[in-house]
């Protein structure tokens, strides 16, 4: 009578082994890349979407609106803010309509629209024009667009290597568009 031997074989061992360092390195595959494009986009197609809507609220409300950077301290019981020259990660982006065209949010007078949410530390924004939007009321923007080469826009850099860069261009018309990678710098 012959005895059954139970167990692996060598080759059933060593293609389990293989399966598991697959599935493993997948597991395990840095992803920051990916991440930091995510954050990047995500904030571009938020502002995207803020300068959208700002302009209709401009074009639909008869009021002037402005887009800017102001400090991260922004609650609903901020008085006064007064817009940023820096767009990046120590300031947080408002909208508000200016009533008494001053560029500066004042509670009782104006209207605080939007805040977008703070961006981490490490990342940085660039603006190629003035330190804010300012949409009239037919909707387009007053404010000087003036731009390095060929570029008007934002570029948003995550953990400022420029690596995963992306941009958003804005024309004079008060359209944003969406343009994804770039080579701009934040620097």
């Amino acid at each position: 009578m012959k005895n059954k031997h139970n167990g692996f074989t060598i080759l059933e061992l060593m293609v389990t082994v293989a399966i598991v360092g697959i599935v493993a390195s997948i597991a395990i595959w840095n992803s920051s890349d990916m991440l930091e494009e995510n954050r990047a986009e995500n904030f571009l197609l938020e502002l995207k979407r803020n300068i959208s809507y700002a302009r209709a609220q401009a074009a639909s409300t008869d009021e002037i609106v402005v887009i800017c950077p102001a400090p991260n301290t922004v609650t609903s019981d901020s008085t006064s803010l007064e817009c940023q020259s820096e767009w990046d990660s120590t300031n947080t982006v408002i909208l508000f309509i200016d009533t008494n065209n001053d560029g500066i949010y004042n509670n009782p007078n104006d209207s605080l629209l939007r805040v977008m949410s703070e961006t981490p530390s490490s990342d940085k924004i660039k603006f190629s024009g003035n330190n804010s939007l300012r949409f009239n009321t037919s909707g387009r923007i007053t404010t000087s667009l003036a731009g390095s080469g060929n570029f008007t826009g934002f570029v948003y850099c995550p953990n400022s290597d420029n690596e995963n860069n992306k941009a958003l261009s804005v024309s004079v018309s008060g359209t944003a568009f969406y343009l994804g990678d770039t080579d701009e710098t934040c620097g």
